[in-house]
């Protein structure tokens, strides 16, 4: 759904680093838990992507998940993604733990992930939910 009018009110998209192995995963287990059809989903490099974020975010080195006409990332877009997945409710408790503590926990596996999970596009993600 690649000429999806964006609608910032109503639409969640999840723009994730196309080449990285581990977030091609992520995306895709995602995706496979989203029942509702919550999600709809971009690499950070796709021309929608390009056209849609804020310039401050278009280099962010992290998972971004634009909801409610609202910019999130780093731990906090994981959180927001995680809650909304049946089943992963409980996940509201890592809340209490400090934003830059999660965040610097993410920064550590952002900065190894290309080591440790290697690169290469291959999300499986339906034509009518990614944004191209």
């Amino acid at each position: 759904m690649s000429d999806l009018a964006f609608d910032g009110e109503n639409t969640q998209v999840i723009v994730f680093d196309g080449p990285c192995t581990l977030c091609n995963r992520s995306v895709d287990w995602i995706h496979n838990r989203d029942s509702h059809g919550t999600f709809y989903f971009a690499s950070r490099t796709s021309n929608w992507a390009i056209e849609h974020l804020p310039e401050h975010l278009k280099q962010e080195d992290a998972v971004i998940l634009i909801s409610n006409g609202q910019f999130h990332f780093r731990s906090k877009a994981a959180l927001l993604i995680l809650e909304q997945l049946p089943g992963y409710r409980w996940t509201r408790v890592f809340h209490l733990i400090p934003t830059f503590l999660r965040d610097l926990i993410y920064k550590i596996i952002a900065k190894t992930r290309y080591r440790l999970f290697g690169q290469g596009y291959c999300t499986l993600v339906s034509d009518e939910r990614m944004l191209k």
